[in-house]
């Protein structure tokens, strides 16, 4: 695999990396917050204001960055990280071939370089070749044949050390993955004590084999325990339509068996990857053949395939398996244990002498012939495969056939065999790799470096602020960079984040929030000190999934620049703690109406609630190119004459005043396929939500008509104008609200990641602590000294009720049932290690 990297020019071998989708977009950003948490800021384990607003890090921890081999990245730096994140990637699939080879080896069912050769078919099977992107999940897949072996050492001796620390150290590194495991090991029991050198005591080894089980499920609750609360707020909360239905074709499970029959495509909804190498499947036939091999064992192993491949494609399965919840992009996450399982069988029922039946012939045949037919058939219908992929599989079986037919000489028959396997295997990956594109070393580092450049700028400020981000390279660019910002991108995303977001006219969806569509009160209330904006001299089209048009940002004063980016710093943000009214409590919101949302909740949080300084602003259609006239404008709708060519509306406005313009975008407005353009400048609005948001347009144009255009691609059928119209506030008014709440601000005399203290003077008309943290399950709160309970504005922020007058504030975080499981997790290892010393006996 190395050789196929420096093959392809990947760093430090050339100018490519390996990132690529969820690795270059996400998992790079949380490697780099590994570093500065092991490092520079252990709290940060618990809790970050780099997540979106702030959040749980517990979770993202059990799920993202519990491998041991991340400690590799302490030494990484940002200009390195993609060199290291290949150095991880190869020694996690090497770890995977050598922990199938050590199980293979303990088995005793092959010898000699039948051990390698069987082993290899493990970590290059057609999971870790697609998902070497996934470095999260690999951690889990190499402890499998270890955990397996354990299982057999267990119903073998009746030890439970090994099987215990395997099963923790599983659970540890990914509870997701673990799942599917835990499951697996379940499937693989009663083919382990139906063999039989196992069928004894088998009551008493299932207890065994239960209670250990339990064990390590309770030393391991300090992790998984508060991660279920993450979840509970997030992901579990999504509607999920249980049928029983199939998710895919089954039939086309037989294309995957192919070389390469993987892309880009197939990453977002596919089929699972469950290729081994012919000799697998060869031998498989001599496993059901042979007769040394118990009838039931052979039947419990063909259940337990059986229902790991239909849980690949049935829906009740699949939701099983990926722990009630539909996979978002990479389908069957579990299909390593079909490789696993396959690799196993065949292993057992090796022979070096053996040769296929005059039935196992005529099926092989028939069986390499009909998928080489129908995937010829199929080839125009799919990405995924071509002619040379379906001549690789041909070929590949069809050679192995005829050495398992012919050559029946042990010194020749090994090494044929072993020959083929190789390069069955490395064509496989080489063809699927060769299908994924890789991100540039100068794209990477492009955007890399603006973010981590920022840091040195941003560390004269010792105070708490946020970034809002103009330009930036991922959604968790606040990790490389080591600052407060406003988006994230996580499987774990709290549903009440996103739904603030949502509520207040931001990017927010199942797994991401993405602050694109700040304004001067949300930058205000929500503690944005600086913006990050690009240069002049910036390229035009930067390499960035994230900018932002923000023209109120136009005059501030620039505090700090450098190549291709400046700081620009916000006078009106508040700090992340100040004295508001309580008014603030009963802050009304609406769903469809973002910027109303805003207006009530500063006019609230100033206790003036009846206050109204957003107001609609006229514009007019005045040219349509290729395009019938819309009946309206907002709830309109725009249709091209000819769909074939392209079409335009153009609207003007022209601003009464020089206060800031934004124009609301409904859910239901598509932007694929569609530009807006603003005199003449392409507008960068991020698209994929399903709510309103307000797109900034202009400021300090008053009296100059504003030209926008929308234009539609050729192709577009129509778009619907949903919630389309322009707004303004009035800014003065925005301005004192803003100024009133600064008069009394928190001082923050101490802070880490999870805890903040300071001193605040609060008054009759301002006797609410509010801040900008998200009010999530966790937080406490102290005032002088005393507990009071916290409430929650807006149905998102954290706001603390006080008494008038001068007080002292501590507010900590500590993740929900995080001390219950270190209670659990503790007592059953103080209760193992009582239990071990009474009982001298090794366990």
């Amino acid at each position: 695999m190395l050789f196929y990297f420096v093959y392809r020019g990947m760093a430090p071998f050339g100018s490519s990396t390996i990132l690529t989708v969820d690795l270059g977009q996400q998992y790079l950003d949380y490697f780099a917050q590994f570093k500065h948490t092991i490092l520079q800021d252990p709290s940060a384990f618990l809790y970050s204001f780099s997540t979106g607003l702030g959040g749980n890090m517990v979770g993202e921890w059990s799920y993202y960055l519990m491998s041991p081999f991340n400690l590799l990245f302490l030494i990484a730096t940002t200009k390195s990280l993609p060199a290291w994140i290949l150095v991880v990637t190869v020694l996690k699939i090497a770890s995977a071939g050598w922990t199938m080879g050590f199980f293979l080896k303990k088995m005793d069912w092959l010898s000699g370089y039948y051990l390698p050769i069987f082993a290899i078919n493990y970590p290059l099977s057609a999971w870790f070749i697609a998902n070497d992107l996934n470095l999260l999940w690999l951690d889990t897949a190499i402890l499998l044949p270890l955990l397996i072996w354990s299982l057999h050492h267990l119903v073998r001796t009746g030890k439970v050390r090994p099987f215990l620390f395997l099963l923790l150290a599983t659970i540890l590194t990914n509870y997701y993955i673990a799942w599917m495991v835990g499951l697996f090991v379940i499937l693989y029991l009663p083919f382990l004590l139906l063999d039989k050198q196992s069928i004894t005591n088998v009551w008493k080894k299932s207890w065994k084999f239960i209670s250990t089980g339990a064990i390590a499920v309770l030393l391991s609750a300090w992790l998984w325990l508060p991660t279920v609360s993450q979840l509970q707020q997030g992901k579990t909360t999504h509607a999920v339509h249980w049928t029983l239905g199939f998710e895919n074709n089954p039939l086309d499970l037989l294309l995957k068996l192919i070389p390469g029959s993987f892309d880009f495509d197939q990453m977002q909804s596919g089929q699972a990857n469950w290729l081994v190498a012919p000799i697998i499947f060869f031998f498989m036939w001599a496993f059901f053949s042979n007769k040394q091999i118990r009838i039931a064992q052979k039947m419990a192993a063909g259940l337990a395939l059986a229902i790991l491949v239909l849980a690949t494609t049935w829906t009740p399965l699949v939701l099983l398996f990926h722990g009630g919840q539909y996979p978002i992009w990479y389908p069957a996450r579990f299909s390593f244990l079909i490789s696993f399982l396959l690799i196993v069988m065949a292993a057992k029922g090796f022979d070096e002498n053996w040769m296929p039946s005059i039935p196992a012939r005529a099926f092989f045949l028939i069986a390499t012939l009909g998928i080489t037919v129908y995937g010829s058939l199929q080839m125009s219908k799919v990405s995924y495969i071509d002619k040379a992929e379906l001549l690789v599989f041909l070929f590949g079986y069809l050679l192995v056939f005829l050495t398992l037919l012919f050559v029946t000489e042990k010194t020749l028959r090994l090494p044929v065999l072993g020959f083929l396997t190789v390069l069955f295997l490395l064509l496989n990956a080489a063809l699927t790799l060769n299908h994924i594109a890789y991100l540039s070393t100068g794209e990477y580092q492009k955007g890399a470096k603006i973010v981590s450049d920022v840091d040195p700028a941003l560390k004269q400020n010792k105070s708490f602020y946020r970034v809002a981000q103009g330009l930036g390279r991922t959604y968790n660019d606040a990790y490389l960079g080591h600052f407060n910002a406003g988006s994230h991108f996580s499987s774990l995303l709290s549903a009440k984040s996103s739904t603030f977001y949502r509520n207040i006219g931001q990017i927010s969806g199942d797994s991401k929030l993405s602050y694109n569509n700040g304004t001067t009160i949300t930058d205000s209330l929500l503690s944005f000190k600086y913006y990050l904006a690009p240069s002049n001299s910036y390229d035009k089209q930067p390499h960035s999934i994230k900018k932002s048009t923000r023209p109120d940002h136009n005059t501030a004063q620039v505090v700090a620049s450098g190549q291709n980016w400046q700081l620009k710093e916000n006078k009106s943000a508040l700090p992340i703690a100040y004295a508001a009214s309580t008014d603030a409590l009963k802050t009304p919101l609406t769903v469809r109406y973002p910027l109303a949302n805003q207006e009530r909740l500063l006019t609230h949080l100033a206790g003036k609630p009846d206050e109204i300084f957003l107001s609609q602003k006229p514009m007019a259609i005045t040219y349509l190119d290729n395009m019938e006239k819309p009946e309206r404008i907002t709830g309109g709708l725009l249709h091209p004459v000819d769909k074939k060519k392209k079409a335009s509306a153009t609207l003007t406005f022209t601003p009464d005043s020089n206060d800031p313009y934004y124009l609301n975008l409904g859910g239901a407005f598509d932007l694929s396929g569609v530009k807006l353009v603003l005199n003449g400048k392409v507008l960068t609005q991020e698209t994929g939500y399903n709510h309103t948001v307000a797109l900034n347009l202009v400021k300090d144009a008053k009296g100059q008509e504003q030209t926008l255009s929308i234009i539609m691609n050729k192709g577009v059928k129509s778009r619907y104008l949903d919630d389309f119209a322009l707004y303004s506030f009035n800014q003065e008014a925005v301005r004192k609200d803003l100024q009133r709440l600064q008069t009394h601000q928190m001082t923050v005399t101490k802070r880490n990641s999870r805890r903040i203290e300071g001193t605040v003077e609060t008054t009759k008309d301002q006797s609410l602590l509010m801040t900008s943290i998200p009010a999530e399950n966790g937080w406490q709160a102290r005032i002088d000294g005393k507990k009071v309970a916290t409430k929650t504005v807006a149905d998102g922020l954290l706001a603390v009720p006080t008494t008038p007058g001068k007080h002292q504030v501590t507010l900590t975080y500590t993740p929900p049932y995080f001390d219950l499981g270190l209670v659990i997790s503790g007592l059953t290892a103080l209760l193992g290690l009582f239990g071990v010393m009474i009982n001298k006996r090794r366990f």
